[in-house]
């Protein structure tokens, strides 16, 4: 539903956005929901249109005291998903803010996982930075508890930070069960040579190994593949339609 944030901003938008996502053929969603509804009222909108939820949203450093909030929303909801968003900037810049955010997201794993909710966070790629021997990833990855924190990879992201997804992927084994997915595709270039701009796209429409991708996320346990493109040139619908079409074709219903 990031994809289409801008149709959501009244009540009404909302529910047409909703009949026109059950129209392409999606079942599920990756939903907020909006500040004008009540979770049950975002629920029955959701269920009246034959579909579903797949997660519940708290910010980074809030899950511990929302706990209940959160469990109370996923009942409505009928997740047991919990995500989360990105690390705060203060504590991005050296290892030790990576380790700090690292034991708050073992905390936060280990409420939801007592109130029998899965914690997952969605990682980009600033995450890779290196810092001497060390990457935040790896950080974020070795330093957490894997029967409580989980990942949401992102094969755009993935790519942006360098690697090639269809093995970078591996890294999630057993710590991933959605993953993002929308396509990298390479801009005309206009200006210097070094500023090579990339193009948010459907998935099936830019570079990416979708081949090797697929076949990584089958051996690493992802469950759903969540369309999300983050920037669309044209009408972000048609995007996503094109992007869900291109799946299906690619044996992922």
């Amino acid at each position: 539903m990031y994809t289409l944030r801008d149709f959501v901003k009244t009540p009404e938008d909302f529910k047409a956005t909703i009949r026109k996502v059950a129209d392409i053929g999606i079942k599920h969603v990756q939903i907020t929901p909006p500040g004008y509804f009540t979770v049950a009222e975002t629920a029955e909108i959701l269920r009246s249109n034959g579909i579903s939820a797949d997660s519940v949203f708290r910010s980074t450093g809030k899950v511990v005291e929302s706990i209940e909030s959160a469990k109370r929303d996923a009942d409505i909801l009928g997740v047991d998903v919990l995500r989360t968003d990105s690390i705060p900037s203060e504590m991005r810049k050296d290892a030790d803010g990576y380790r700090r955010y690292a034991e708050l997201m073992n905390a936060e794993g280990r409420a939801c996982k007592a109130a029998g909710l899965r914690y997952i966070y969605h990682f980009h790629a600033f995450e890779w930075i290196t810092f001497g021997d060390v990457r935040g990833i790896d950080i974020l990855l070795n330093e957490t508890d894997p029967d409580a924190v989980m990942f949401q990879p992102d094969v755009f992201w993935l790519t942006n930070a360098g690697t090639e997804p269809s093995t970078s992927l591996k890294m999630f084994n057993g710590r991933a069960f959605f993953m993002h997915v929308k396509d990298y595709a390479i801009k005309q270039l206009e200006g210097k040579i070094e500023n090579v701009p990339y193009n948010f796209a459907s998935v099936g429409t830019g570079n990416l190994n979708w081949q090797g991708i697929i076949k990584a996320a089958d051996e690493i346990g992802i469950e759903r593949f969540v369309i999300e493109q983050d920037m669309c040139d044209g009408d972000p619908f048609e995007a996503v339609k094109l992007s869900f079409e291109n799946l299906n074709k690619m044996g992922i219903k």
